[in-house]
């Protein structure tokens, strides 16, 4: 019998631990890190001030980018508020606003309107010094998913779809996570966002 046919399968398995045991270490020690999926294009939106803010403005800030919109019955509330308790996270790290931002944007131009996205952004209790509730129009909206490889259809206001997709961009504009927000099934958790944002932190 050969030496391979033998040990190669103590072989595999040795090798298939040693493997594990570097991945384990590597994020215990907080190596592990995130593949760069897309570089996200700039783009220009208006915030609740009516101000026109560039999504490059924030460069040097780690982004999480929702696609929402304020009379969506069930994912974008529920995904909004569990993202409260990152943002309080944040706070008390002193990183929300300074390190990290969230850019919430509007799919539904038809109704949501500057007055209309406020009202949204206190009952949730957004800390606007870092949570920026952004507007365009339709077409453009859709451009922008693009964008981020995501999908967007609006075409009226009958007509909304979105994907439950948070989208964490890093300093330099890099699409580096999607992470799945919260629905019947599953809510998103708060501390495994915080985790990811840390790893570009």
């Amino acid at each position: 019998m050969s030496f391979v046919k033998r040990y190669g399968f103590a072989i595999a398995v040795g090798v298939l631990v040693l493997l594990m045991a570097t991945y384990l270490l590597s994020t215990r020690m907080g190596g592990e890190k995130l593949p760069v999926i897309l570089e996200v294009p700039d783009f220009t939106l208006t915030d609740l001030n009516g101000e026109e803010r560039a999504f490059s403005d924030s460069d040097g800030k780690v982004r999480l980018v929702y696609f929402f919109f304020a009379t969506c019955p069930d994912v974008c509330p529920m995904t909004t508020r569990d993202m409260v308790d990152v943002q309080n996270a944040l706070k008390e790290r002193g990183v929300f606003g300074k390190k990290v931002e969230f850019h919430w944007i509007s799919v539904d131009p038809y109704r949501d309107t500057q007055e209309v996205l406020e009202r949204f952004a206190d009952a949730y209790k957004a800390d606007r010094s870092g949570w920026h509730f952004l507007r365009g129009e339709a077409a453009e909206i859709v451009e922008i998913a693009r964008g981020f490889n995501l999908i967007v259809q609006n075409p009226n206001p009958d007509q909304i779809v979105h994907q439950n997709i948070i989208a964490l961009v890093d300093q330099k504009g890099q699409l580096r996570k999607y992470i799945f927000g919260s629905d019947e099934d599953e809510l998103l958790d708060p501390n495994a966002v915080v985790k990811e944002i840390n790893k570009l932190l």
